[in-house]
C-alpha cells in the first residue's frame, strides 16, 4: 500500500512541475530517477512474494525507496545481501 501512494505522490509532482514550467533537462534528470525507483521497488516486491518461504525480505520504505532510485538494480543486490548475511 506504500509503494502505491509514493508512485502516485511521485506521478504527482511530476506532473506539477511539468505544468508549472520545469526545463525540459532538469524533467529528464528527474524522471530518470523516479522511473527507476519504481522499476527497483517492483522488482523488490517480486523478490519479497517470490522468496517469503524462505524467510526473505526487504522492507519498501521511504529510505529504501530513495536508496533504489539513486543506485539502481545494484542497491537490489546490497540490500539483499545485507538481509541474508547481516541480519
Amino acid at each position: 500500500m506504500n509503494s502505491i501512494i509514493m508512485i502516485s505522490v511521485g506521478l504527482f509532482v511530476i506532473l506539477f512541475l511539468f505544468l508549472v514550467g520545469l526545463p525540459v533537462k532538469a524533467l529528464k534528470k528527474i524522471s530518470k530517477y523516479v522511473l527507476r525507483g519504481i522499476v527497483c521497488v517492483m522488482i523488490v516486491f517480486i523478490l519479497n512474494y517470490a522468496l517469503a518461504s524462505n524467510n526473505f525480505h526487504i522492507p519498501i520504505n521511504t529510505v529504501t525507496c530513495a536508496f533504489l532510485s539513486i543506485v539502481g538494480v545494484p542497491g537490489i543486490v546490497a540490500l539483499s545481501v545485507i538481509g541474508i548475511y547481516l541480519v
